[in-house]
């Protein structure tokens, strides 16, 4: 879910010194309100200067504490650079600010099965099934999987076919459910 900064993912990383990058936002223009403070770290996190982005976030922040652009910005940076805990603060904050937002819930569920925390990451991808009508067939086999990684196989199995219902002939769904009734064999 977490989108790379870089649109050219095989493009070589840029190992600028700090000082470099915030010369270049500053050359521009002198960053004052939260979009132009925004934009200027989304500038600095293309160029792979992370922990220089996050200060303008945060500056974005000081001066608009619940600018969601800023936040999730800045969620993103902290998982770029494997603070994922950080991100979920973000992440939590967004959710709060709107629970409707389907993108936190979608990166905080990951979060959450990445580090663990299945409990969480099953009803986040619970509330996204319920919520994302489009991509509903998507989170059911995100749940399903991280069902089958807490050995619930027949929960999985139901997720992975009810996916299959909303969206026949979808080779992830069939792949995961193969995979899960194999494992669950073998286990057996």
């Amino acid at each position: 879910m977490f989108p790379p900064f870089n649109q050219k993912p095989h493009r070589r990383r840029s190992r600028r010194s700090p000082r470099a990058a915030t010369d270049v936002v500053s050359s521009t223009s002198v960053p004052e309100t939260p979009e132009q403070l925004v934009d200027a770290g989304l500038a600095l996190a293309k160029q792979q200067v992370h922990q220089e982005a996050i200060s303008f976030f945060e500056r974005a922040l000081a001066l608009s504490p619940n600018h969601p652009q800023a936040l999730k910005s800045r969620a993103l940076t902290y998982v770029h650079l494997g603070q994922t805990r950080a991100a979920l603060v973000d992440l939590d904050r967004l959710i709060d600010l709107d629970p409707k937002n389907l993108w936190a819930y979608a990166n905080r569920a990951i979060i959450f099965r990445d580090l663990g925390h299945y409990g969480n990451a099953v009803s986040d991808f619970g509330h996204l099934i319920k919520h994302d009508r489009a991509k509903r067939w998507q989170w059911l086999i995100s749940r399903g999987s991280t069902l089958k990684l807490m050995g619930h196989y027949d929960e999985a199995l139901l997720d992975f076919n009810l996916s299959l219902k909303l969206k026949p002939n979808n080779s992830w769904a069939i792949s995961a459910r193969d995979e899960m009734v194999l494992q669950s064999r073998h286990y057996s």
